[in-house]
């Protein structure tokens, strides 16, 4: 489970990125790497080249001159073409010191040298790693005092070299971090424009409200267009299940309306004419059981029409909340009398716009009656409710309230209260617990926000639904 979480939560541009940009500095760094064996190799090369020639010169000058050291100003000629120190030893046919430095090193041991062949190696001289050559050097010089094979061996300072080899590599370092840096620029546009369909994609899902289960007609990507289908049909599969649980809950709630109207009828005229006690109190309960299931089936029926896959059908026009709110309210006086509660409208539009855009009266007047009738049901005789309507701004959208001073809905349970069949008062057998949770869903048909607060003073509850502009 972890594995597969850290998977899907890993960003598709990073993976891609890392897949590109690690295989080019993986690369980079092997470029790097033959390009200095390249370098080193080549000015290894220009080196000994340069002391199988220093040792020929000095070999002959030591021979002409009868063994003397070179001029000073030979040598600085040397340092100053070489820009490197050079040293160099010359032995005669029997190994005796001719001339040079003494304390050249030696050749390494168990290497045979072969006359006229140069070795070539690496020491250390005077606290710097030098560059060498051994080499036998034929002398049949006869105005000369030396005869037979004269080894000679000729060490040279690195530091030009190594300096080559580094401003060389340096060079290509910069050329790599510059082609890696564009690399990376490019690599990243390119994954961006590659990964903007699937950001449109988002785009277009996030947008649907949740009652839009129409299929994704955006084009896409060959590599994405199978997640689409599959979407799509898991699309269509949810719509067939939401209407066909929608459908049956609608003909339900019709099938049972007649035979409850019907058993009530029956039930409060047995009632009126019954005269024994205990056949009246059975009559009665029988009588507010029977209102309470057709109360549930009619509640059921409500909440197939405002439910997303209900209200598909439904059409949407200008509303006037002012009228509507006005009109709900006189309605249900009567009911608000019967149970000693007072009802009144408040109207705080004071001429501010009331109307909104894509409005449907008969999914208001449903939400309206639910939140009143839910203030009558649950408060107690007294109880004062009002229905306040506040015009909308340049800003904002008209705002409707309906605010009781009764028992209230402790803040805790005020997300709770708005699902399904959730009771508070499980003792107050009239509710059925579906009158908030239409509430909220033809709120969120008409893109409204919903909100339960504390009424005046901290007592009883204010349901506010903000209307957009």
């Amino acid at each position: 489970m972890n594995e597969n979480a850290t998977a899907i939560s890993t960003s598709l541009r990073a993976r891609l990125l890392r897949w590109l940009l690690l295989p080019g500095l993986l690369l980079t760094f092997g470029l790097l790497a033959k390009n200095y064996l390249t370098v080193s190799e080549m000015a290894n090369r220009i080196q000994d080249r340069l002391l199988v020639a220093l040792a020929v010169t000095i070999s002959e000058h030591a021979i002409n001159s009868g063994g003397d050291l070179l001029s000073r100003d030979i040598e600085l000629l040397l340092e100053q073409f070489t820009r490197e120190n050079t040293y160099y030893r010359v032995q005669g046919p029997d190994g005796a010191f001719v001339t040079g430095d003494f304390g050249l090193p030696r050749l390494p041991e168990g290497v045979t040298l072969e006359p006229g062949v140069p070795h070539f190696y690496n020491a250390h001289y005077r606290n710097e790693d030098v560059r060498a050559v051994t080499m036998k050097y034929l002398v049949a010089n006869p105005s000369s005092n030396i005869y037979g094979w004269v080894t000679i061996d000729v060490s040279q300072t690195r530091r030009e070299r190594d300096n080559l080899i580094y401003d060389e590599l340096l060079g290509s370092t910069t050329d790599f971090l510059v082609l890696m840096f564009l690399g990376g620029v490019f690599a990243w546009i390119g994954v961006s424009r590659g990964l903007a369909p699937l950001r449109r994609l988002q785009q277009a899902i996030r947008r649907r409200s949740t009652d839009d289960l129409r299929p994704i007609r955006h084009a896409m990507p060959k590599e994405v267009t199978e997640v689409v289908k599959s979407l799509n049909a898991l699309l269509a599969r949810l719509e067939s299940s939401i209407t066909a649980n929608q459908r049956f809950i609608a003909d339900a709630s019709h099938q049972l309306r007649t035979p409850l109207a019907t058993v009530q009828a029956e039930a409060e005229w047995a009632l009126r004419n019954a005269s024994n006690p205990e056949d009246r109190q059975a009559l009665e309960r029988i009588v507010d059981q029977t209102r309470q299931t057709a109360r549930l089936a009619s509640q059921l029926l409500n909440l197939a029409r405002v439910s997303p896959e209900g209200r598909k059908a439904v059409r949407y026009v200008k509303t006037d909340l002012l009228a509507l709110a006005a009109s709900v309210t006189s309605g249900m006086v009567r009911q608000a009398i019967r149970h000693d509660i007072d009802l009144g409208f408040d109207d705080q539009s004071e001429g501010m716009n009331c109307q909104i855009e894509t409005g449907n009266e008969v999914l208001l007047q449903e939400m309206l009656s639910n939140l009143i009738d839910n203030a009558i049901v649950y408060g107690t005789p007294g109880t004062i409710v009002t229905v306040r309507l506040i015009g909308g701004g340049v800003a904002v959208g008209p705002v409707l309230e309906v605010e009781d001073n009764g028992p209230g809905i402790p803040e805790k349970d005020r997300e709770a209260v708005l699902e399904r069949f959730v009771r508070l008062d499980e003792q107050n057998g009239q509710g059925c617990g579906l009158g908030l949770a239409i509430v909220r869903e033809v709120a969120d048909a008409h893109r409204a926000r919903l909100t339960l607060e504390d009424g005046e003073d901290g007592k009883g509850l204010k349901v506010r639904i903000e209307f957009p502009l």
